[in-house]
C-alpha cells in the first residue's frame, strides 16, 4: 500500500518486521520476570529465540520459494511465508531448549516448559499481530475485490479490496490478550489454543484472500493445508496432560492397620 514510504533506508514493512521482533523479545522478558522463570534458563531462552527468529525469517523465504517454484517452474529466492517461518522458528527453538538446554539448564526445560511455550504463544502473537500492519502497508496479503463500507484501496490493484492483514492483526492482538489471561490465570495450554485458534482464523480467511496463493491438491491452499496440520497438533498439546493423567497408574492407598491394633 505503501511500498515507496522509507525511513533511514528501510520501508514500513520492514519496520513493522523490526518492531514485531523486539516486542516480542520485550514481552518474552517481562513475562519471563512474573513467571520467576530463572535467570539461567531465561538466559537459554532469550539466545534461542533470537537464532529461532533468525532461522524463521529463512525458513519464510524458502517455503515461499519453494511455492513459487511449483506454480512457475523457477526458483527465486523471494517472498515470504508466515507458516514457514513459524515452523522451522520452532523446529530449531525446540532443539535448543531441549538438547542443549538439558546440558547447559539440567532439568529446568522440561519442568518450565508450560510456561515457557505459553509466553512464546503470547510473543509470536503480538510480533505476528504487528508484521500483519506491515503486510497492510507493503500491499500484500490482500483480500478480494469489494465496495463493502470496510473496503480500502489498494493501488497496485486499483480497486477497493477486503483488509485482510487488518482483520488478521486485529484478530492476533485479542488472541494475544487471551494467551496472557490463559498464562497467568489457567493451566490450559496457551500454545495449544493458539495452534487450534490461529489455525481455524487463517484456514477461514483463506476463502477471502485475493492475492494468488496457488492451490494444492484437493483445491485447498497450502496455508490451509499447514492450518489442519497445526489445528491437529494443537488439539494434541491440549488433550496431552488429561491423557497422560488418566493414564499415570493411581498411587495405592496404605493398608489399613486398625484390624490388627
Amino acid at each position: 500500500m505503501f511500498p515507496d514510504v522509507t525511513f533511514l533506508g528501510l520501508e514500513l514493512y520492514d519496520w513493522c518486521i523490526i518492531i514485531g521482533v523486539v516486542l516480542a523479545l520485550v514481552v518474552a522478558r517481562i513475562y519471563s520476570d512474573l513467571l520467576k522463570i530463572p535467570a539461567r534458563l531465561q538466559n537459554l531462552i532469550y539466545v534461542t529465540a533470537v537464532v529461532a527468529i533468525v532461522a524463521g525469517i529463512g525458513g519464510a523465504i524458502l517455503f515461499q520459494s519453494v511455492y513459487n517454484w511449483i506454480e512457475t517452474g523457477v526458483f527465486e529466492w523471494r517472498g515470504m511465508t508466515f507458516y514457514g517461518g513459524l515452523i522451522c522458528g520452532a523446529v530449531i527453538f525446540l532443539v535448543g531448549y531441549f538438547p542443549v538446554g538439558k546440558k547447559i539448564c539440567g532439568d529446568m526445560p522440561k519442568q518450565y516448559f508450560f510456561k515457557v511455550s505459553g509466553m512464546a504463544a503470547c510473543a509470536i502473537a503480538i510480533a505476528h499481530c504487528v508484521g500483519r500492519i506491515g503486510c497492510l502497508f507493503a500491499g500484500c496479503c490482500y483480500g478480494h475485490v469489494t465496495d463493502a463500507w470496510y473496503g480500502i484501496y489498494l493501488p497496485a490493484v486499483g480497486e477497493k479490496v477486503v483488509p485482510t492483514q487488518l482483520f488478521e492483526s486485529i484478530f492476533l492482538f485479542c488472541l494475544f490478550i487471551v494467551l496472557t489471561v490463559l498464562l497467568f490465570r489457567t493451566k490450559i495450554s496457551g500454545l495449544g489454543v493458539y495452534l487450534t485458534a490461529y489455525a481455524v482464523f487463517r484456514f477461514c480467511i483463506e476463502f477471502v484472500r485475493g492475492d494468488d496463493r496457488g492451490q494444492l491438491t484437493g483445491g485447498i491452499t497450502p496455508s490451509q493445508f499447514w492450518s489442519i496440520l497445526l489445528f491437529v497438533a494443537g488439539v494434541i498439546v491440549i488433550a496431552a496432560p488429561y491423557v497422560i493423567a488418566r493414564l499415570r497408574p493411581k498411587k495405592e492407598d496404605p493398608p489399613d492397620q486398625t484390624a490388627d491394633a
